[in-house]
C-alpha cells in the first residue's frame, strides 16, 4: 500500500457563485433599506407677515371658490377652467398686485387646490390668501 501523496494534484477551483450570491443579496438589502430623501416641489405662496389678522383692502382682491364637487366660482359666478384662465390672465395684466382669496371646501381633493393655485401663479398672480373659518366657529 502506497500512502505517499500522489504527484498529480488537481488544480484548486474556487467557486465564486456563492460569493456573488451573497454580494447581490447585500446589494439588494441596502437598496431596499435605504431611505431616499426627496425635496417636495411646493408652490411658493407669499403670505403676510403679521402677528394679528390682516384685512385685505376692499377692491384689491378676487374671490376664487372651489366647491366640493370640483366646480370653480370666480367672484360668485361658476366658470369652467378655460374661462378661469382667461379671466385671471386679464386680471393679472390689469392689476398684477391683486390678492387671490382662495376659499376651498374641506371635502375637495388636495390635488385640485394645488392645480388651481399653480394655474393662478403661472398666470402671474403671486399674492394668495387662503380663507378659513375662525377656530371654534360652527359652519
Amino acid at each position: 500500500m502506497d500512502f505517499s501523496p500522489s504527484r498529480r494534484r488537481l488544480p484548486l477551483i474556487l467557486e465564486l457563485t456563492p460569493l456573488i450570491d451573497v454580494v447581490f443579496l447585500l446589494l439588494i438589502f441596502f437598496m431596499v433599506s435605504t431611505t431616499f430623501v426627496n425635496e417636495p416641489a411646493g408652490l411658493q405662496v407669499e403670505l403676510p407677515r403679521s402677528e394679528n389678522r390682516e384685512l385685505i383692502p376692499e377692491g384689491s382682491d378676487v374671490s376664487l371658490v372651489l366647491l366640493a364637487d370640483g366646480q370653480i366660482e370666480l367672484e360668485g359666478e361658476a366658470v369652467p377652467l378655460e374661462e378661469l384662465k382667461a379671466s385671471l390672465a386679464r386680471i393679472a395684466r390689469d392689476e398684477p398686485s391683486t390678492v387671490v382669496v382662495l376659499r376651498a371646501d374641506t371635502k375637495l381633493e388636495h390635488g385640485r387646490v394645488v392645480q388651481v393655485m399653480d394655474l393662478v401663479r403661472t398666470l402671474g398672480l403671486t399674492h394668495f390668501a387662503i380663507a378659513t373659518d375662525a377656530a371654534g366657529s360652527t359652519p
